[in-house]
């Protein structure tokens, strides 16, 4: 397939489009945030800029940041896993699972997970960035597939210089984040062409991510399913993305469902804090904190949740249920008339008032 690059693409169905002219399964996929990156192995990017212009001085320096990291793991045994030895590009792999700069490059088979780690945006710029995705084939002739008996051999066999080959593995054992990102690697060199890419507008990476999440259920929790990715996605360079009002009000509704009211008044607590004038979310922390029998801190919130929203019969009948519990007959009897007054077809209501008639009557009796 001739090399092409598309127009900006901004919508999912946009770019699925584009991806659907590489359906024969022998395509892998690379997103990265910024279309002026290539593809590129990270350990290149240690290589010192002036040698990097220099094929003959950039490779041996490439071949031999990755030589001293593999004889650095072992020096410190990092080279043993479950009690088998490691091969070069075993160690290599877990280095590059932790986010050590490496001669391998991370391909997907699914366009869907490239093109999320293309909305990313870019952390060495402030501005924000068209993303890019590449595609690029399989092709045995171009990329040696990597046996079980190659895993014998050293990097240095790999990294040749002289004449160049491009090889492609799926380690055998393989970590949940690789299974995850339907992960590949691809190395070799430090850098070699794509057969075609695809652009993303920069300004609707946000969309085409909530789009992904939608339709695909591509999410960074689903890519990074492991303890690691969890946290390098909030270090100090990730910025955090709180919660809006109504997304804590429907995780607090979904507690309330599975009757844990203390998650869900801590849920309605930072909804309230997003957005304090909002009265149904104090009526909803309301109900929670009756459910618990905290009825004083109840009424609280169904007064404020009154102030806001006067007509609000509900509101009423829960205050009046509150006080009822707390032996405040008169005032529930009180909150009771105006739910009528302002719902006068609902027959719950009235049946409730005259239970509390009657409770009152007794506890006259009683005393």
């Amino acid at each position: 397939m001739a090399k092409t690059e598309s127009e900006p693409v901004e919508t999912l169905s946009d770019f699925l489009e584009w991806a659907s002219q590489f359906d024969d399964g022998t395509y892998v996929f690379r997103g990265v945030p910024n279309k002026e990156y290539g593809i590129q192995a990270s350990a290149y990017r240690r290589v010192p800029e002036t040698e990097q212009n220099s094929e003959d001085k950039g490779f041996p320096t490439f071949v031999e940041i990755n030589t001293a990291l593999i004889r650095e793991a072992r020096l410190r045994g990092y080279d043993q896993k479950d009690g088998r030895p490691l091969g070069d590009l075993e160690i290599l792999a877990g280095l590059q699972h932790f986010k050590a700069a490496t001669c391998l490059i991370d391909f997907t088979y699914s366009a869907q997970m490239a093109l999320w780690f293309a909305c990313a945006q870019d952390s060495k710029t402030d501005d924000s960035t068209n993303g890019k995705v590449f595609a690029v084939h399989k092709d045995a002739d171009r990329f040696i597939e990597i046996e079980p008996d190659l895993l014998r051999e050293t990097i240095p066999y790999f990294l040749d210089g002289k004449e160049p080959q491009l090889y492609h593995w799926q380690p055998r054992q393989q970590n949940n984040r690789i299974l995850a990102q339907q992960s590949i690697f691809f190395f070799g060199h430090y850098e070699f062409e794509e057969d075609a890419a695809c652009i993303i507008e920069k300004c609707k990476k946000e969309d085409i991510r909530t789009e992904l999440e939608r339709v695909s259920g591509i999410t960074e929790i689903r890519l990074f399913p492991d303890f690691e990715g969890f946290a390098s996605l909030r270090d100090d360079q990730t910025p955090y993305m709180p919660l809006s009002a109504a997304e804590y009000t429907k995780r607090a509704d979904q507690a309330v469902r599975r009757n844990k009211f203390d998650v869900a008044i801590a849920d309605y607590d930072m909804a309230i804090y997003r957005n304090p004038n909002e009265a149904f979310t104090y009526y909803l922390r309301g109900f929670a904190k009756a459910e618990q029998e905290q009825y004083d801190a109840a009424i609280a919130d169904y007064n404020e949740a009154i102030r806001l929203n006067s007509d609000d019969a509900s509101a009423y009948h829960q205050r009046g249920r509150a006080k009822a519990e707390l032996r405040q007959y008169d005032a529930a009897i009180a909150d009771y008339d105006e739910a009528i007054r302002l719902n006068p077809n609902d027959e719950f209501i009235y049946n409730q008032r005259e239970l509390v008639k009657a409770q009152q009557e007794q506890y006259e009796t009683e005393t």
